[in-house]
């Protein structure tokens, strides 16, 4: 049997177990997940996976209940919708996660492929999805020019990257949470390693930080919105193509 590290990375990060990088590659972190996964289902504790782990794996996660997203309250509407997302991944192979074909139909963008960078589309389907305009762009750097510009990030705003080079065309994009410990940018996004979720983002790459013209920027409390500071031990994100 041909096994496909990625899938396995792929489905033992979906039950919460850490492997690294979805990328495909064997490593020390991918080990211990497969040991502790096959610990935790009784199967022996080794880093051997063959037909029976990866049956295994993949009955774990199609078992598995929803995680309830952690909603904050007072949060922008998008950001709160977004969460909703967070464990949603890329299908390894030629199939396509109909999910992510879904952030393209709200996004109105007509790509019908989970290979072709989605972050754009992602943060476009969770706007629209609450009844805010996007960008209806593929390109993450199309949020350059829309919304109106933020000096500072505050919760919910979408903040815009880039990637490869600064004066390039490639990007990224996605909602700001918080901030980590060594102040790096907690970002939740689509097409991060593959995923959607939460990662920390170096500040050096930010091009812009922006917001929906029409939404205010004041939560319903009344009070000035603060970044929330998380621990973090995950390296700064460099996988989002």
């Amino acid at each position: 049997m041909k096994l496909d590290w990625r899938e396995v990375q792929i489905l033992l990060s979906k039950l919460g177990y850490n492997p690294g990088p979805i990328d495909g590659i064997f490593g020390p972190r991918t080990s211990r997940a497969v040991i502790n996964f096959k610990r935790a289902v009784g199967l022996r504790a080794r880093d051997y996976v063959g037909a029976i782990t990866l049956a295994a794996l993949r009955k774990a996660v199609s078992s598995r209940a929803p995680v309830n997203p952690v909603i904050k309250e007072g949060e922008p509407k998008w950001l709160s919708r977004a969460r909703m997302e967070i464990g949603v991944v890329e299908y390894p192979g030629a199939k396509h996660n109909p999910r992510v074909l879904g952030y393209w139909e709200l996004a109105k963008l007509a790509f019908n492929s989970d290979e072709t960078p989605w972050c754009a589309g992602f943060v476009g389907a969770m706007l629209e999805d609450v009844g805010i305009k996007s960008t209806r762009s593929g390109m993450a750097r199309s949020y350059m020019q829309w919304g109106q510009p933020l000096s500072d990030p505050i919760p919910g705003a979408i903040a815009v990257f880039w990637r490869g080079k600064r004066h390039g065309s490639s990007g990224h994009v996605g909602f700001v949470t918080g901030k980590d410990q060594r102040g790096n940018i907690m970002v939740l996004g689509g097409n991060q390693g593959d995923a959607v979720n939460v990662k920390p983002f170096s500040t050096i790459r930010v091009l812009g930080y922006r917001w929906p013209s029409a939404a205010s920027m004041m939560p319903d409390s009344g009070r000035k919105p603060v970044l929330e500071t998380v621990e973090s031990e995950e390296p700064t994100s460099s996988n989002e193509a």
